[in-house]
């Protein structure tokens, strides 16, 4: 007879029959009457975390930790369920109060240093880091141990702070090797702090390991496009919509660059497929505005009359269609009435005014109606 491993066949149904007695106390409102095994807590948690039910979570971790106050997993479930909702306070004034029992968890001061970040106390926050990295925690392998503090970098990507999450991913690094998505974090940073070449790097890097990202060729094309690298950012772009045709950032930004590049037949095919999926009014102010350019004049307005209700801009584009024809037809007055409202709005539409009407620059009527304008400004 050949001998088989044993397996818990049984452990499947006891976790379901697990989390429908959890169901069936939270309907009723006996949560507290819960008496679930430290391990049974913890599965419950991991099963509403997987859910995506952070209220619940916040809910579930505090009565489990109520119940097992000294327990290191729930204390840490607990407070970091805490920093994730919002309230480092509470966290803090929790982990203050069981410091003493738990001075030896490197966990502990992950937990302050998280809390700190979110309060924007960064000095204190790196006290505890260094106190947390001094102890270790033999409990943990290396890559767990970098992504542990690779949580410190993306809290301070969530507070604003990119040099400073930049010192963690590093650290994290030279812990161990980090799995590559968080190149993504390292691009990021990087592109807030103004390294755009950097941040290309690291894109380029996320990207050799999975071409098939969307987003992140979204976000290298938008960094080129930053750069004036525009024939790069449309390559990346184009990779980014093939991908996902229904990106519309991608479209979006794709359109702009075209714009940048004056070819307006091609901004135009793009930006009438994002309205087509997307109902941000700045869709329909590009497309007016590649209209515009290519002298569709009616087909201008009708874009931004489906914008007007909810955008002054999309008015101000309207004006901006009559001044150019009005003043290509010698109606003057008019054409000043115009300009001058668009010139007091201080909106990009008076240098669509401008490029449609370049003869102006020689006519001196209208540079002495631009002294008369400026001096009463």
């Amino acid at each position: 007879m050949e001998n088989e491993f044993f397996e818990d066949k049984d452990g499947g149904a006891d976790y379901e029959k697990l989390f429908a007695e959890y169901l069936s106390a939270k309907e009723e409102g006996n949560l507290a009457l819960l008496n679930f095994s430290e391990e049974e807590y913890e599965s419950l948690l991991d099963r509403l975390v997987e859910e995506g039910k952070e209220d619940d979570v916040l809910e579930l971790s505090q009565l489990a930790f109520e119940r097992y106050p000294y327990s290191p997993a729930l204390l840490t479930r607990f407070c970091d369920t805490l920093i994730l909702m919002g309230n480092p306070d509470k966290a803090l004034d929790i982990l203050s109060a069981y410091k003493d029992s738990f001075s030896a968890e490197s966990a502990m001061y992950i937990l302050f240093s998280r809390a700190n970040i979110m309060k924007k106390k960064f000095a204190h926050a790196r006290d505890y880091f260094y106190k947390a990295m001094e102890l270790g925690n033999d409990s943990l392998n290396d890559i767990d141990s970098a992504e542990q503090v690779c949580t410190l970098a993306q809290d301070c990507i969530e507070v604003g702070n990119y040099e400073e999450a930049l010192y963690y991913l590093e650290r994290a690094q030279r812990i161990a090797p980090l799995p590559y998505e968080y190149s993504n974090d390292f691009a990021f940073c990087y592109d807030r702090l103004d390294e755009p070449q950097k941040a290309i790097e690291h894109y380029n890097n996320y990207l050799d390991k999975d071409p098939f990202n969307d987003t992140v060729w979204f976000n290298l094309g938008t960094v080129q496009a930053r750069i004036r690298e525009f024939e790069k950012a449309i390559e990346a772009f184009d990779y980014s919509i093939a991908l996902n045709p229904g990106n519309s950032s991608s479209m979006y930004n794709l359109a702009v660059v075209y714009m940048n590049l004056q070819r307006y037949q091609e901004a135009a095919q793009v930006f009438e497929q994002f309205v087509e999926i997307d109902a941000d009014v700045l869709g329909r102010l590009g497309l007016g505005e590649a209209y515009i350019r290519m002298e569709r004049f009616q087909d201008a307005i009708t874009q931004f009359e489906k914008a007007g209700e909810v955008s002054a801009e999309a008015l101000l584009g309207i004006d901006t269609v009559k001044a150019i024809l009005c003043c290509r037809n010698g109606e003057f007055e008019i054409f000043k009435e115009l300009f001058l409202k668009i010139f007091n709005n201080g909106t990009a539409w008076l240098a669509v005014v401008y490029d449609m009407l370049p003869f102006l620059q020689g006519e001196q009527w209208f540079l002495d109606f631009l002294e008369t304008i400026k001096k009463e400004d």
